[in-house]
């Protein structure tokens, strides 16, 4: 298996950072994009190890950092405050954008990966962003989601009001415990595009083969907004599957040293769905 780390450019001179992931032997074999989720990042916990186990069954995996993410040259470390408080959702959108075209014009995976088979799997808020991508790119041909959030909107009214009037708000990050402001940025962004933000309502248009999996124990997105996505998704090729014991990232911790029963259940689904309507 071979590992190729790239970046781009995106429209705001940012980098996006990532892992190209294939086989030696690989030639036009499909692509699955891997979108982590908010305080993620390309190489926490299952990423490297999910996007070694699809390489090595034949996929080319594109596994990346969103640009605003916080972590900057120093892979496993929260070093860019400053970009991380500045993230959106649409921002996101765009990064995910900048790397499908790097893919469509052969600048990344050219002679490996196959352009018209291209699937996505998003974690958490990169499965949000992953349902919401879909709808604006009809060329996705599949798409997996893994603990995804069913809307935007998540934040109290008191907190909303705060943060527009001090321009900011707070959070605290559990594992590193450092605090990361979030700019009015974010919250903007909600409110000026928020039709274009509804998960739900994009999930009631996408008609690729869609995998929903999420655990009946997810502490930070409920089981109710996975299901949520599933009874509004239009695709009659349509699945989901509830993760018995599992927690918000299937029993798995940074970093990850060992594999639980349920992340091996969730990678074995995911193979098979992919194996079914993207190895084609």
């Amino acid at each position: 298996m071979l590992r190729k780390s790239f970046t781009l450019i995106n429209k705001s001179n940012e980098y996006v950072r990532g892992d190209l992931r294939y086989r030696d032997d690989s030639r036009d074999v499909p692509a699955i994009i891997i979108c982590h989720g908010f305080k993620g990042f390309k190489d926490w916990g299952f990423f490297p190890y999910l996007s070694e186990i699809l390489a090595d069954a034949g996929y080319a995996t594109i596994c990346f950092n969103f640009s605003r993410n916080g972590v900057g040259s120093d892979p496993f470390n929260f070093t860019e405050l400053d970009k991380f408080a500045d993230n959106n959702y649409s921002h996101e959108l765009s990064d995910l954008d900048i790397v499908y075209q790097a893919i469509k014009d052969k600048k990344l995976g050219s002679g490996i990966i196959d352009t018209e088979r291209i699937g996505l799997l998003g974690h958490s808020r990169g499965g949000g962003v992953a349902i919401l991508y879909c709808l604006r790119n009809p060329h996705i041909s599949v798409l997996v989601t893994w603990s995804s959030i069913a809307t935007v909107n998540r934040y109290e009214d008191t907190e909303i009001s705060l943060w527009k009037k001090q321009g900011y708000i707070e959070i605290e990050n559990k594992r590193t415990r450092q605090v990361m402001r979030l700019n009015r940025i974010l919250i903007d962004d909600i409110d000026k595009n928020r039709k274009d933000l509804d998960i739900l309502v994009a999930a009631s248009k996408i008609e690729i083969p869609v995998l929903v999996i999420h655990s009946d124990q997810d502490e930070a997105v409920p089981l109710a907004e996975g299901q949520q996505i599933f009874e509004n998704l239009l695709s009659p090729e349509k699945q989901m599957e509830i993760i018995e014991n599992g927690s918000h990232t299937f029993n798995i911790t940074h970093p990850m040293d060992s594999r639980s029963a349920q992340f091996e259940t969730v990678l074995d689904l995911t193979e098979s769905w992919f194996d079914k309507h993207l190895a084609y």
